[in-house]
């Protein structure tokens, strides 16, 4: 019979390390084309830098594929241009009478400099409820950049823990713990914990539940 692959050579080279630059190459390409699409006819380079609060240098570094932005800058930008951050994710195109997401073909947004990764669980963001599970690495810290949205959000550990900070709270959040509250409020995520943690986020309306 023959021998199943395996996810090294007989060097020790490894395969899925090569996957995964392959694929966050990949994303980000496509999002320096959407971000130039957003951006074209609305405003210039400096002027979403302006906006965002970011450097012009960096939205044209990733307009041409080459940028590492992260989850922060994203979120700037993404406000900044007046569109879902769910527009970022990639993935299966969904019809928009679709209900059915398999799990293989959920839409991701992996943030590279930041190793957090988003699957979104609904088809589309076009809908008056999202969900979105959220894989937070061990030491990252969102703190630095509160966001807030209108609507509700609704947080559930699925594994790991993390800390939360809402308005001004901070909570501790082991697995199977849920935070409900405001998204107007402004709120943040950080995994200071040797282990990454695993989030199911509901947000009304889809989409913002990235921030």
């Amino acid at each position: 019979m023959p021998q199943a692959e395996t996810d090294t050579t007989e060097d020790g080279h490894d395969r899925a390390a090569d996957r995964a630059l392959i694929d966050s190459g990949y994303w980000v390409g496509r999002l320096g084309k959407l971000l130039r699409e957003r951006r074209e006819g609305r405003f210039t380079v400096e002027e979403l830098a302006a906006r965002a609060g970011v450097s012009s240098g960096l939205i044209s570094q990733i307009e041409r594929g080459i940028g590492n932005p992260s989850l922060a800058t994203l979120t700037r930008l993404s406000q900044a241009l007046e569109m879902p951050i769910a527009a970022m994710f990639d993935g299966h195109q969904f019809r928009e009478d679709d209900m059915l997401v398999r799990r293989d073909e959920r839409r991701r947004m992996e943030v590279p400099s930041d190793g957090i990764v988003h699957e979104m669980l609904v088809p589309n963001a076009n809908r008056r409820l999202g969900l979105i599970q959220t894989l937070i690495p061990a030491g990252y810290s969102g703190d630095e950049l509160p966001c807030s949205h209108p609507g509700e959000e609704i947080v559930l550990v699925l594994s790991g823990s993390i800390h939360a900070t809402v308005g001004g709270q901070r909570f501790t959040l082991q697995e199977g713990d849920t935070l409900c509250f405001d998204a107007a409020l402004p709120h943040s995520w950080s995994n200071p914990a040797d282990e990454p943690a695993t989030l199911l986020l509901a947000s009304t309306p889809p989409g913002s539940a990235t921030h």
